[in-house]
């Protein structure tokens, strides 16, 4: 190989095992990744003969060849040369390699099962850290940590895009967005003018089509290209090129492959045309009630006339359903007579502007409702009357304190009259329903009284909301309070089989969420698993997809309890930016970054996400969120090294008087060493119920035994190390010695053996292989 050529690592092992085997291979990967420039170069100086699918017909390959190597076989379509290729394939004095863009065709598949290749995928082919600086010192380009950072994660490897940056580089520029935008629409350029057009055009026409959306399901690419041939045309997409995903059936192209689309669609159908196939695209999302790119799609056609119908249909939701917060522009672009013509539209706004904590517009929008309602009269007049006694139950800025006389009055002033009350979410998609769309923690010292006097009311109120939600409030209130187990799991159980009888997969999602914290409680961390994993079966199958992001917060959670940085890391990706804007619909994933953060030793992230939920609570008058957030404060200023007993002993006195216990005793380890702390002025204090404050400690102790990773307390974040440093250990990490790394970095062996030992004395660990661990749990590496 030529010494400047800097091989994929993993593909190049891969390429030398299956030579010594020798083993057939079939390499495959999107373009850019230098699938046949790293067969050339393995194979250089060596005798084999060549063939691409792209220049038939061939020569026949000569008897006395014994390497093969066919590139470019996703264009192959001849049957009578693949029937070659499986003879060449059985051949024994042969060795074969096979080039192509797209994973393992199905006419080649037998062959493949029966053992006959060894596979080169295309995250075999990606190039890592290790390359990615080789390549550029053996350029001379200097880097910083930040620049190879920057590059791991959006260059996805690609050895086109890499090539592209390091000539940029070259001349002065850094990698950042405004290189990045640069390179990608270079990549779309060289997508539109060199590999789409040898695409079959019956192909290309269709993905054109289709580009107008970034994801699709067979029915809606049919909606949108009118095309009856959809599933034999996905079918070649996915052989054309490794550019084609599908879960659970739903398909996505590349982000840049679309780009290409788009920008080739517009110039062979022009704007009028490109925008019939948004339109079409926007009815099947009208009609699957996707408002949020129904709207985005409309707008962008033209069609403006369609957007007030759209708003006020999702108005018509509760902000569990709806979207609301994703919406707000539309809703604030109307003009105001245009709301004030709709007793939705009102009632819609009035709610918004509550979930945006602006009391005063969301009063306003109420008072106008309320007025509206008095001069209207018949249908419009009972439609505006339900949607007040739905403000007054719902508003979050309100409160829960007045909801049960609200409640009370409902049955007069709608059902006697022959209204009925709009759709309404208890649990906002979180999973409780003490702390769900509205703070019912003071309900619960009467819990059991309640549910028997209020729990029949409040469920006719709800109607089909309403199921199975006074079972699942006890349940959760007594889990709290930890009542006896069995007794919380069958009121559990029992709300999940009402809510199956024409109930809401939103209370099931409540009853569940406690089954799993129970799970946890008990020790069984696979059953907690096993129980969400077969729930959100039940979830995908209702297409209620709304539950899924608290899910997977939820899965986080677990993952935390484990000590699984890899897992949290990787969900953090797909969080919630609680610094772009602050959306209270989101509080539970925030709680959850918040516990991410305090893993990761981000102390300053976690206090500041804690003080804007903080306000949220103090805003809507939720007990439940003002403990949470006081504790996990406490927590991250005791790890800080600030004044933190106050405000934990304060939350101490608020949980013991509702009586809760698992709010804190699940914080297991992260908890325990500041009840250590306090322990004895606790006890000797006072002013704690003594009995309700012995079984706190236990529980909690147990907790922080069965889970000790729980939040660990990290000893060492990037702040600590001298960029040098973290040089060293990422070299480590890929397997370099110290006499290696003092070379690549221009150090003495001395110097790199002296951050080696510092780097471990900050890791608290003596050898190489637990440094590396600790390094890549914390995210240093």
């Amino acid at each position: 190989m030529n010494k400047s050529y800097i091989a994929p690592k993993i593909a190049l092992k891969k390429l030398k095992t299956a030579r010594s085997l020798p083993q057939n291979v079939y390499l495959y990967g999107a373009t850019g990744y230098g699938k046949t420039e790293l067969v050339r170069q393995f194979l250089s100086g060596r005798k084999y003969a060549y063939l691409s699918c792209e220049e038939l017909p061939w020569e026949d390959v000569s008897p006395h060849d014994r390497i093969v190597v066919i590139d470019d076989l996703h264009r192959l379509k001849s049957e009578e040369r693949r029937e070659e290729i499986l003879a060449l394939a059985e051949r024994e004095d042969v060795w074969l390699v096979l080039i192509s863009r797209s994973p393992v065709p199905s006419w080649l598949l037998p062959r493949y099962v029966q053992g006959g290749f060894i596979v080169i995928s295309e995250s075999d082919l990606r190039l890592g850290r290790g390359e990615i600086t080789g390549y550029l010192e053996s350029l001379g380009i200097d880097y910083t940590e930040e620049d190879i950072r920057y590059l791991q994660e959006t260059a996805e490897g690609n050895a086109y895009a890499l090539h592209h940056v390091a000539l940029r580089m070259k001349e002065g520029l850094h990698p950042g967005p405004a290189l990045r935008d640069e390179i990608w629409d270079a990549f779309a350029n060289y997508l539109e003018n060199v590999v789409l057009v040898g695409w079959d055009s019956d192909l290309l026409e269709f993905l054109m089509q289709i580009s107008v959306v970034d994801a699709f399901t067979p029915e809606l690419a049919a909606m949108i290209s009118g095309n009856l041939h959809v599933a034999a045309l996905l079918e070649r997409a996915a052989e054309a090129g490794n550019f084609l995903t599908q879960e659970d059936g739903v398909y996505r192209l590349r982000p840049v492959l679309v780009q290409a689309l788009r920008n080739r669609a517009l110039k062979v159908y022009g704007t009028e045309r490109f925008k019939d196939f948004q339109y079409n695209a926007a009815l099947y999302y009208e009609m699957h009630n996707e408002t949020v790119p129904a709207l985005r799609l409309f707008e962008e056609c033209g069609k403006t006339e369609r957007i007030k119908n759209l708003l006020i249909h999702n108005a018509r939701m509760n902000p569990g359903n709806g979207h609301y917060y994703e919406l707000r522009r539309y809703y604030f672009g109307l003009d105001e007579q245009e709301i004030e013509d709709s007793p939705v539209l009102m009632a819609g706004i009035s709610m918004l502007y509550s979930m945006l904590m602006d009391r005063e517009k969301s009063e306003y929008w109420y008072e106008k409702l309320k007025t509206f309602a008095t001069a209207a009269k018949g249908g419009v007049r009972r439609e505006a009357q339900s949607r007040l006694a739905y403000l007054d139950i719902g508003l979050p800025h309100r409160g829960s304190r007045d909801v049960l006389e609200v409640m009370k009055r409902i049955p007069a002033l709608l059902f006697d009259k022959g209204n009925k009350l709009p759709e309404f979410s208890v649990t906002s998609n979180l999973p409780s329903t003490m702390n769900g769309g509205k703070d019912f923690c003071h309900w619960s010292p009467n819990d059991t009284v309640l549910a028997k006097t209020v729990g029949p009311l409040v469920e006719r109120v709800l109607g089909r909301y309403g199921k199975g939600l006074t079972k699942a409030a006890l349940g959760e209130s007594y889990y709290e309070k930890g009542e006896d187990n069995y007794k919380v799991m069958a009121l559990l159980t029992q709300a999940q089989m009402e809510t199956e009888r024409g109930g809401m997969l939103e209370i099931a999602f409540a009853a569940v969420g406690i089954r799993v914290r129970l799970a946890v409680l008990q020790g069984d961390l696979q059953a907690a698993q096993e129980l969400l994993d077969s729930f959100q079966r039940a979830v995908k199958e209702r297409h209620v997809t709304q539950l899924l992001p608290n899910m997977q917060a939820m899965r986080c959670r677990l993952a935390l309890y484990k000590g699984d940085m890899d897992a949290a890391v990787r969900w953090l990706k797909v969080a919630p930016d609680e610094d772009v804007e602050f959306c209270s619909m989101e509080r539970y994933r925030y709680l959850t970054k918040v516990r991410c953060y305090l893993a990761r030793g981000e102390h300053i992230k976690a206090q500041a996400l804690i003080e804007k939920l903080r306000y949220y609570g103090e805003q809507t008058g939720r007990a439940y969120i003002r403990m949470e957030t006081g504790l996990l404060s406490a927590i991250t200023k005791e790890r800080m090294g600030g004044p933190w007993q106050e405000e934990f002993r304060e939350v101490l006195k608020e949980a013991e008087h509702f009586r809760f216990l698992r709010l804190i005793t699940e914080e297991g380890a992260a908890v325990w060493p500041l009840l250590q702390k306090e322990k004895k002025a606790l006890l000797e204090g006072g002013a704690l119920d003594k009995k309700w404050l012995l079984r706190l400690l236990t529980e909690t102790e147990e907790m922080a035994r069965r889970y000790p990773l729980y939040l660990k307390k990290r000893g060492a974040t990037t702040a600590d190390f001298h960029p040098t440093a973290l040089q060293v250990l990422r070299l480590q990490a890929d397997g370099l010695s110290v006499n290696q790394i003092a070379q690549r970095l221009g150090l003495k062996p001395d110097n790199v053996r002296y951050h080696t030992k510092e780097n471990y004395r900050k890791l608290n660990v003596s050898h190489k292989a637990d440094a590396i661990l600790a390094a890549r749990s914390l995210g240093l590496i």
